[in-house]
């Protein structure tokens, strides 16, 4: 009797520290003392990116929706006044010291819901790689880039059901009168689903598609030194499954990252590779663009300064503050790192990703080239992130 006792005590216990689902935006967020601020990148690049989202603003047509956070619901121009002043004090403050302090005198800050506890999140990196490529197949560039298929649905189930509106799109094309799943990763690729539809943009390594899908953009170097840019347009709407959930067994979990797994593909003949790559069924079609890396919103991505993070939760264009581990190697050239180093900075939520999802998820676009790639492949450290509030904000009534 006395074990059932205790066993039901545990229960109890163990109940009580359980953490509630999220159910929306209201929830994913709580103010809370302002942490120590720092930046380690420059505070032009700061200002530059803050007063380009402020810009974008300003382009865009009205939109009723406030901006969430916890308890406070902001008007997007109140939100947009907040900006202005948050670049104003960068601009007119005597030192970056005095610029941190005025920033928490006149902003509250706000930690996220997180994966285990509050403020506290997994940060991962993205980059816009650059690969080789061809305008037409050879044996080596044998995957084609697709664009976007005419018969690819996205369907808004807000539009059906306004208690909805959290949730994703879906993506599917019609099957006589019903809608289906969209082709997968094996449909397309292994079936060529898309065959013969003309919507190939170039052809590429199979293995850098791959991941040029997992990163939404990047930049192809042509055989004649042209180069050709490409953007994520759209997807075709299968769960994302990482490669890592698969490897379990082929890579140590404390050397798993972009790298070794790239590595272990190549190491591998290309039907058993693509046997690997079919396992996530996420699939990304492009479009041709003159822009670097574009985000969700529609704005470029700034180096060191944009994030990705589950809009469910979080609202597009809002500033943060992001603690995290940044890898050091050494040696220099290694891909894996030989330890962190603890970093700090101002960044903006301006996109989302496939393997994004949940309240405690950032990812951080780390920059274009072999460089980013190096850093942006051996992020997956803790950390922790606040939403920055301009102290106008009313809660909600």
């Amino acid at each position: 009797m006395q074990f059932r006792i205790l066993l039901f005590a545990l229960l109890v216990v163990l109940a009580s520290c359980a953490r509630a689902p999220l159910k929306g935006q209201e929830n994913a967020m709580r103010r809370t003392s302002p942490p120590e601020l720092s930046d380690d990148l420059p505070v032009e690049s700061l200002l530059a990116a803050v007063t380009a989202q402020i810009k974008f603003f300003e382009k865009w047509p009205g939109d009723s929706k406030p901006f969430v956070f916890g308890e406070v619901s902001l008007k997007r121009e109140d939100y947009l006044s907040g900006l202005k002043r948050f670049v104003e004090l960068g601009r007119t403050s005597a030192s970056p010291a005095v610029f941190l302090e005025r920033v928490k005198e006149e902003f509250d800050f706000y930690e996220v819901y997180g994966q285990k506890s509050w403020g506290e999140v997994f940060v991962t990196s993205y980059f816009e790689p650059v690969i080789p490529g061809s305008l037409k197949a050879t044996p080596r560039f044998s995957q084609p880039l697709y664009q976007t298929p005419d018969d690819l649905l996205s369907i808004d189930l807000a539009a059906f059901d306004p208690r909805l509106e959290q949730q994703r799109k879906f993506r599917g094309r019609l099957v006589g009168k019903a809608i289906m799943p969209y082709f997968s990763r094996r449909e397309i690729d292994s079936n060529k689903s898309l065959k013969g539809r003309k919507l190939e943009i170039c052809w590429v390594d199979p293995i850098d598609a791959f991941f040029l899908q997992v990163q939404g953009s990047g930049t192809i170097e042509l055989e004649d030194r042209r180069q050709l840019r490409v953007n994520y347009a759209e997807k075709n709407g299968h769960p994302y499954e990482s490669l890592s959930n698969h490897l379990k067994s082929r890579i140590p979990l404390e050397q798993m990252n972009m790298h070794t797994i790239e590595a272990f593909l190549r190491s591998l003949p290309a039907s058993e590779a693509r046997e690997y790559l079919e396992r996530n069924p996420s699939y990304v079609f492009f479009r041709t663009s003159q822009e670097r890396a574009v985000t969700y919103l529609g704005i470029e991505a700034t180096d060191g300064r944009t994030i990705a993070t589950d809009p469910r939760y979080f609202p597009k264009g809002a500033l943060a503050f992001l603690h995290f581990e940044k890898p050091v190697f050494n040696p220099p050239e290694s891909l894996v790192p030989s330890t962190t180093e603890p970093a700090a900075r101002f960044v903006l939520d301006q996109d989302i990703g496939g393997a994004i999802q949940g309240p405690g998820r950032v990812d951080l676009f780390w920059g274009r080239g072999a460089d980013a790639k190096r850093f942006a492949g051996a992020m997956k450290f803790p950390g922790k992130l606040y939403y920055l509030v301009p102290k106008t904000g009313r809660p909600r009534s």
